[in-house]
């Protein structure tokens, strides 16, 4: 399946309102409390049980899923998690499998292989102090380390990724440099999202501008001007996957427009999943934002690259129909690193 096929696939998902893509989170509780995490109670009980899961998979295979991330909290520590995995794989999805790598010993890293499925893993940096200082939890940096090296060495695909924030926006050379000699996929996210109840409290660990140049300087990140459909003023289509092609379901059975959203689309321990994805007027609402709805956003001439986020607009200044802080820094970022590269003087 080529990336070109899988962009058009996905175009078309948005367009159709067709759920392609999803996740859900298998549990809440987690053995490390990483200061960034947006999960809002560790200790919340998961709700869905093994049985609706079995049908809640068998619903968004009916309803066209294709893609499907399975996560927490720690979603290895649910008892039943390869159940549900090898449900979901006899139904065809390709699955994605997000953990913090501590969990997994070599059983569940033999489980993984015979899944065909891939793994994700947060690094959030290579130096032990600060990796222990960002999770709360001795032990965790050569924990992580071990499950890595475990997933590893069954050739499974793998990604790595990075939230880059005040405690690890230096040093994230050297997770990339791991990555190319483990043969891994290494992506960093420079922006802390918000707890998933809406609490700021994550935000205050995002890194600055000038924390973060290094980063932008380094070829890690496009950082450069979205040459899509949004630079052009006329474009009528979705302009986030959020409600469109993707939800997120909670281990509670909360539906969500997306992992950022705050607001509960609806739960499917009362209805099913396909009840609150047609019918549900705050999917509807999210669902049908268009660029000519945005307010200041519109005639911003930076729309095209400035990553804007409707959750981030909603829970960091309160509209989500308009400007979020985070994605206003960003564009004056990308528009910065913009200028050094024309104004750099071509080297003979």
């Amino acid at each position: 399946m080529t990336t070109t096929y899988i962009v058009k696939m996905l175009r078309e998902a948005d367009k159709s309102s067709i759920p392609i893509e999803m996740s859900i989170d298998l549990t809440h509780h987690c053995n490390y409390r990483c200061q960034h995490c947006y999960i809002p109670d560790f200790s919340a009980p998961d709700l869905l049980t093994t049985e609706r899961m079995f049908s809640l998979l068998e619903e968004l295979a009916e309803m066209g899923t294709l893609f499907l991330t399975l996560t927490g909290g720690e979603m290895f520590l649910r008892k039943d998690w390869y159940e549900i995995a090898c449900r979901a794989r006899d139904l065809g999805f390709k699955l994605r499998l997000f953990s913090n790598g501590s969990t997994i010993t070599e059983a569940v890293a033999d489980q993984i292989l015979s899944l065909h499925a891939a793994a994700e893993v947060s690094l959030y940096s290579m130096d032990e102090e600060i990796f222990e200082r960002i999770t709360q939890h001795k032990g965790s940096f050569k924990k992580t380390i071990r499950g890595i090296e475990r997933i590893r060495a069954r050739d499974i695909e793998l990604l790595l990724k990075i939230p880059m924030m005040v405690f690890n926006a230096n040093g994230f050379e050297k997770v990339f440099e791991y990555g190319r000699s483990i043969g891994a996929e290494v992506r960093a996210d420079p922006r802390i999202v918000a707890k998933k109840n809406g609490d700021l409290v994550t935000l205050k660990l995002n890194a600055d501008t000038e924390e973060l140049l290094p980063y932008y300087r380094s070829g890690h990140t496009p950082c450069s001007v979205n040459e899509g459909a949004l630079d052009d003023p006329r474009f009528d289509g979705p302009l986030c996957a959020a409600g469109n092609r993707y939800a997120n379901i909670s281990s509670a059975g909360e539906v969500r427009a997306c992992n950022s959203m705050p607001v509960v689309a609806g739960n499917v321990r009362e209805q099913s999943f396909r009840e609150i994805w047609e019918q549900s007027e705050w999917l509807k609402k999210v669902r049908s934002i268009r660029r000519k709805d945005l307010e200041t956003c519109n005639t911003c001439p930076k729309i095209g690259y400035c990553g804007r986020c409707h959750a981030q607009a909603l829970v960091e200044d309160g509209n989500m129909m308009g400007p979020s802080t985070s994605a206003c820094n960003y564009a004056e970022t990308v528009e910065r690193i913009q200028i050094e590269a024309v104004s750099k003087p071509v080297q003979n």
